[in-house]
């Protein structure tokens, strides 16, 4: 009997989770774990066309501390920011301008 080998899908969306969560040193065990979800999931993104991984768009940013700008696009702009960076900046602005200058 012939092995068939699964092919990795060419979804940029899918290949820049993966590539994040390598780049990041992360595992996708870490990922699944963080969302919930069983590791079959992932597979079904990476090699069956499964696009459930939307609902979770959120939480795949956060975990990869990204925007979905760069998920969907694979840039965030100039004017996007990380979410940390966003946190970061949300902070400043609610100091009062005494704090600021500090």
């Amino acid at each position: 009997m012939a092995t068939t080998t699964k092919k990795l899908t060419d979804n940029p969306i899918v290949q820049r989770i993966l590539g994040l969560i390598r780049k990041k040193g992360k595992k996708e065990k870490d990922l699944t774990d963080y969302l919930g979800i069983s590791s079959g999931s992932i597979s079904k993104w990476k090699y069956d066309g499964s696009i459930v991984y939307l609902k979770y768009i959120e939480e795949i940013c956060e975990f990869l501390d990204t925007t979905p700008n760069y998920l969907f696009f694979g840039s965030d702009g100039d004017d996007c920011l990380l979410i940390g960076e966003k946190n970061m900046l949300q902070m400043y602005r609610s100091l009062d301008e005494g704090r600021k200058k500090d």
